[in-house]
């Protein structure tokens, strides 16, 4: 009668055991713990299924741990008994000379979380940002969008970061906590301007110094455009005079007689923005024209695209411009930036629903010239489903064509007042600045 006592309180002290979920770390011992149990400890280590790689992703966020980073938070093992494993085993071995049960414990460098932890909180965080806008002469004098706040909840973000560890994850979601504006870009405009549409971009690296101050003026004609509803955007008309009264500063050229420093050299690099914001806003391209051989300041598409030629557009006040229309519901609001040594055309206004999707580039036909022809796709799909597609072919020949010649024109003295009219046209047509 007694054994059977002591028999029955041995399996409740082990069902007891089997049902223990002690907080650990953040977790539950049922999340925290593989499940994997043995008589014995294992006489050498199991290896972990811990991450080779780990990206954590924001909605504007997107930061793989570096190997250091993975190294120092790389997950350890261990092997124990709870009291009431310990207890329940040493009775079942008493009663019926059965062994108690070991269980494989995961820990984390607590140290190496919080720091990668808090480098994630100062990425992450960002106070609400009320809309403004003030309109004048069809141009955004005062413009800011809205945008959420969001801060990193800090326990919910440990708890998936060492999951993704012990589990070998490839990605996670960051956890935040959002704030809504108070004010938002409808509530301030009647024309459509509501929130962003699309964003262009370019990467500049490697520019002179002269180049750079060219994209920066280039740019600086386009921010707080607005595009009205239905109408034709010409980048030409909306450039205005390239001297050096205005800014610019010789740079290299591409004319028929070579690679040549004139007044603006560098522009194309702001239409080749302009142009791909159009493009992927999905937006009816009306004229537009690759640079004569490729260019290595157009190839960078985007971080998860490799570089390519095949969605650039050149332009030359007089010789050749790029041009677009405004198809959607509202007017579009364009915002330029530069971050670094990339260029951004943000594009805002109201969606309809499209959906716009891109195959390529593909690089065809290339020589050892340094000839190459691009082929780019774009399918844009309505909010009825209705396909419409554009092939956009490029052609490039040899740079070859185009010898470099390096002799600057001489400073010109800023005229006094500044001109009000663009200069003369150039007589040739295959002009790229």
């Amino acid at each position: 009668m007694v054994k059977k006592l002591i028999f029955i309180f041995a399996l409740c002290l082990i069902a007891e055991a089997l049902m223990f979920t002690s907080v650990l770390g953040g977790f539950k011992r049922a999340q925290a713990l593989p499940a994997e149990s043995q008589t014995s400890p294992p006489a050498s280590p199991i290896p972990l299924d811990q991450a080779e790689s780990l990206v954590l992703v924001n909605e504007n966020y997107r930061q793989p741990l570096t190997p250091d980073e993975l190294a120092s938070l790389a997950p350890t093992d261990s092997w124990e008994k709870t009291p009431q494993e310990a207890l329940g085993g040493y009775l079942l071995q008493a009663v019926g000379g059965r062994q108690g049960s070991w269980k494989r414990q995961v820990n984390f460098n607590e140290q190496s979380a919080a720091e990668v932890i808090l480098a994630l909180e100062k990425a992450v965080n960002r106070p609400v940002q009320n809309a403004q806008l003030i309109v004048a002469d069809s141009r955004a004098t005062t413009f800011a969008p809205h945008l959420a706040g969001q801060i990193l909840d800090l326990g919910a973000t440990r708890q998936v970061l060492l999951r993704g560890l012990r589990d070998g994850e490839d990605e996670i979601a960051l956890p935040v906590v959002r704030e809504s504006p108070a004010t938002r870009l409808a509530d301030l405009n009647d024309l459509g301007i509501r929130e962003l549409l699309v964003r262009g971009q370019t990467d500049f690296s490697g520019s002179s110094a002269s180049r750079i101050q060219n994209v920066k003026v280039g740019a600086s004609q386009y921010r707080g455009l607005i595009i009205p509803k239905g109408a034709e955007f010409s980048f030409n008309d909306n450039l205005g005079p390239i001297d050096a009264a205005h800014g610019y500063r010789p740079e290299l050229v591409i004319k028929p007689e070579g690679t040549v420093p004139e007044f603006g050299g560098g522009l194309c690099q702001v239409s080749s923005t302009a142009f791909r914001a159009a493009f992927f806003a999905g937006l009816p391209i009306t004229q537009r024209r690759n640079h004569s051989y490729a260019v290595a300041y157009y190839e960078w598409i985007s971080d998860d695209r490799p570089r390519a030629a095949g969605l650039d557009a050149t332009i030359y006040p007089g010789a050749q411009d790029l041009k677009f229309v405004n198809d959607t519901p509202g007017a579009i609001l364009i915002w330029t930036s530069l971050e670094g040594t990339r260029l951004y055309f943000d594009f805002y206004g109201t969606p309809d629903g499209r959906k716009v999707a891109m195959e390529g580039p593909e690089i065809y036909d290339r020589r050892a010239s340094g000839a190459l022809k691009a082929k780019v796709v774009r399918t844009i799909e309505s909010a009825t489903g209705e396909i419409q597609e554009l092939m956009l072919n490029s052609n490039y020949v040899s740079p070859n064509l185009f010898p470099r010649v390096f002799e600057y024109p001489p400073p010109v003295p800023p005229p006094t007042p500044p001109p009000e009219s663009p200069a003369p046209a150039p007589e040739q047509t295959t002009n790229e600045i």
